[in-house]
């Protein structure tokens, strides 16, 4: 049976949830190149694809700027994107030391999709939900007296609830106050039903106010020590932390956009002091090819009139997919090899690109919007500019319906 893109997407897995781990030598030569070469057979919904070498390569990468510190790798928000179940069990096979995740559906995910490595929930919980926190051994953020749900579950069980104590130095967002942490901290070191992981802040990413967070919470994490109180595990450096405030990765650290290959701010893209790899691309296929006469439109209220004759592509990708509407007339895309760019607004399900002249584009050929085709590269980061968003907003707003095809190349 021929090997088509169907079939390709079929294996990987349908929806946010679908991984698929290849050895790259299974796969056929249409697929290790950057053009397409299969006749137009296969599905036309757009696709993510999503390579976990490169994965690997910004894990190892961060380990080694670290000094080998433990790594609580966060996927919140599906992944930034990239895919909840899928990054978290490629994760877990890279030995992290644990995930994070921002609710406690994510969590309870992972954990039915036999994910079994440590998981660290920083959202919030209610009473019903502790039973399933304690019972699938999910570690909970805590900073108020709703720790008294998971004392209550653990003892039903016979067991003890992991929690990770939630310190607020100075976001102001969540956590319990630096300045009075110390009687929830006690009251949580008395509970044989608890067992302390670790204790976390977050910074505001505000350079100098960043250190004095970091202070206070290394004054408070002393003062429970001095009363005999282990807290576990200090974790406060996320991914602007870890480059910009090497004292903050203390036990542990949380890097979140640097896993997926980008990083947090500009002046940190410019610096490149971990030298990372973009794991992810998004793709779709021409469905539609036409030559339009000289004052013929393009889209809703005639947005676009061709002034001679141009050749159009219409793609079935659109804002409902998660690329960003507002880059009309800025963006370009991928096709052949070469930059073609947007005409008229983007709609639900799809966009209009302008072939320039070219007539050798057919219906079916592959077309990249963010990723590489032969020399050229159209970065997240050039697709977020257009936008004006920053990186964060594009990832994350990545359709979890996207099909998520994760390529995996053996040694």
């Amino acid at each position: 049976m021929p090997f088509n893109r169907r079939k390709f997407l079929q294996l990987a897995g349908e929806g946010a949830a679908g991984i698929a781990l290849f050895k790259w030598t299974n796969f056929p030569s249409s697929l290790r190149s950057n053009h397409q070469t299969e006749e137009p057979s296969g599905s036309f919904d757009p696709w993510l694809e999503i390579d976990l070498n490169y994965m690997a390569w910004n894990i190892s990468q961060l380990r080694k700027f670290t000094g080998g510190k433990p790594i609580m790798a966060v996927i919140k928000g599906n992944a930034y994107g990239h895919g909840l179940v899928g990054v978290g069990r490629f994760l877990e096979k890279l030995e992290v030391a644990g995930l994070m995740v921002g609710k406690y559906s994510e969590a309870l995910k992972l954990r039915e999709e036999g994910v079994k490595c440590p998981i660290l929930n920083i959202g919030p919980f209610s009473q019903q939900e502790a039973e399933e926190i304690v019972r699938l051994g999910i570690s909970q953020s805590v900073y108020s007296d709703r720790v008294e749900y998971l004392i209550a579950a653990a003892r039903r069980q016979g067991k003890r609830a992991r929690i990770h104590l939630k310190i607020d130095s100075g976001l102001g967002r969540v956590g319990i106050p630096y300045y009075r942490a110390l009687p929830l901290v006690e009251k949580v070191a008395s509970a044989d039903e608890l067992l302390i992981d670790g204790a976390f802040t977050t910074f505001s990413e505000d350079g100098e106010f960043d250190r004095e967070q970091l202070k206070r919470f290394l004054q408070f994490y002393q003062e429970a020590a001095s009363k005999g109180i282990h807290l576990g595990s200090r974790h406060a450096a996320s991914s602007a932390a870890i480059l910009f405030l090497p004292q903050a990765h203390l036990d542990m650290v949380r890097p979140g956009i640097m896993i997926y290959g980008h990083y947090p701010s500009v002046e940190a893209q410019q610096e490149r002091k971990v030298e990372l790899k973009p794991i992810l691309q998004l793709k779709t296929k021409v469905i539609y090819v036409k030559e339009l006469r000289p004052g013929d439109s393009v889209s809703y209220h005639r947005e676009y009139i061709a002034q001679k004759k141009e050749m159009i592509a219409t793609l079935p990708i659109g804002y409902t997919d998660g690329y960003p509407p507002q880059v009309a007339g800025k963006a370009e895309v991928l096709i052949k090899g070469l930059r073609f760019p947007l005409v008229s607004r983007i709609t639900a399900n799809h966009m209009t690109i302008n072939l320039q002249g070219r007539k050798d584009i057919n219906i079916g050929e592959e077309v990249v919007l963010i990723g590489t085709q032969g020399k050229l590269e159209l970065t997240a980061e050039e697709v977020a500019d257009w936008a004006e968003i920053s990186i964060y907003k594009l990832l994350c707003g990545m359709s979890p319906l996207l099909p998520r095809v994760y390529i995996y190349k053996t040694q």
